[in-house]
């Protein structure tokens, strides 16, 4: 046996033994709850950013609400609360957009990226968010209120809409 090949033989030994100590490590991460929420919270931001605000009641007997347009960390979305009898505020639905860049329109005159407004003229508010995709096309998200399952559903513009 010549001198190279032990010296290679203890290289490849102290190889093997950094290796299975960092196998074990992750292991050790992967199976302990807390040190795995530590190492994802490292890697994963949880960041959030409130991008638009607005508050209004949906219609005349409607619910009140305030509607947050959030963007994290790659994607946008609309949260909506509603004020209990206690005065905190409480999440009526959380409505996700499927675009992740935030967009603007024009609402009475001034440029906007989220607004209450009557869209199809029957007298209770929806909610507009619009947004650009991947392609910078811009989308305009409405949701309306469903008063009789107390949740949003998502809808288009009537024909030849204009918000003024």
């Amino acid at each position: 046996m010549t001198s190279s090949d032990t010296t290679f033989k203890n290289k490849e030994l102290v190889l093997m033994a950094v290796l299975a100590l960092v196998a074990m490590a992750l292991v050790t991460v992967a199976v302990v709850p807390s040190l795995r929420n530590k190492v994802k919270d490292a890697f994963l931001s949880s960041e959030r950013n409130v991008v638009a605000k607005v508050s209004g009641s949906l219609s005349s007997e409607g619910p009140r609400v305030t509607v947050l347009k959030i963007q994290s960390k790659n994607s946008l979305s609309v949260e909506v609360f509603s004020q209990n009898e206690g005065g905190e505020m409480v999440l009526l639905a959380k409505l996700p957009l499927f675009e992740n860049r935030d967009g603007y329109f024009l609402f009475k005159g001034n440029a906007t990226n989220l607004a209450l407004t009557d869209v199809d003229k029957d007298g209770s508010l929806e909610i507009v968010a619009p947004t650009y995709d991947d392609q910078m096309v811009p989308r305009l998200n409405i949701f309306r209120f469903n008063p009789v399952t107390k949740s949003f559903d998502r809808v288009t513009a009537p024909e030849g809409f204009e918000a003024k």
